[in-house]
């Protein structure tokens, strides 16, 4: 058996980068295009047609997905992509590094934690912190949760200050 891509870039046996990117704004343009047009713009596109068969497939394949979406998932997937797009470098390594804790949730506890992030999303920022600490949230999740809730505030617009490094008195 073959060595995927991202095995082998691990490797270091190829680049990070692929030599035949796309513009960033691309696949932004060919998720708003009809499925038919996607194919066709993708076989008469020279940098589609040199990638390599796997990576062309997995394209193709993330489209399918998109395009089976209702319209209500995909304006929640363009608004979380506007959201991590806008992100400083350090917080889509803390949004990259959350995400695997948030799907070992179980869905139930995902689903809930979702819903105090909404809320607390919804308050202003000097009203943030008081939620997180009171006895509604205390109560209702666990220290694992909680610290997730306060880490996903911290990516917030209004809540942008960087962790401490002191310790917590």
């Amino acid at each position: 058996m073959e060595p995927r891509p991202r095995q082998m870039r691990r490797r270091g046996q190829i680049p990070k980068k692929d030599q035949h990117q796309h513009s960033p704004g691309f696949f932004k343009r060919m998720r708003d295009l009809p499925p038919q047009e996607q194919e066709r713009v993708l076989a008469n596109d020279e940098r589609f047609q040199r990638l390599p068969p796997e990576r062309q497939q997995m394209i193709r394949e993330r489209l399918r997905r998109w395009n089976a979406l209702r319209p209500e998932e995909k304006e929640r997937m363009r608004e979380r992509q506007e959201i991590f797009e806008s992100l400083s470098p350090q917080q889509r390594q803390e949004a990259r590094a959350l995400f695997p804790k948030w799907q070992s949730l179980e869905p139930e506890r995902r689903k809930e934690l979702m819903g105090a992030f909404r809320r607390l999303r919804s308050l202003p920022p000097g009203e943030r912190e008081p939620f997180l600490t009171s006895p509604e949230i205390q109560g209702h999740f666990t220290p694992e949760e909680r610290g997730l809730l306060g880490r996903m505030n911290r990516l917030l617009p209004e809540s942008r200050s960087e962790p401490s490094d002191e310790p917590d008195e």
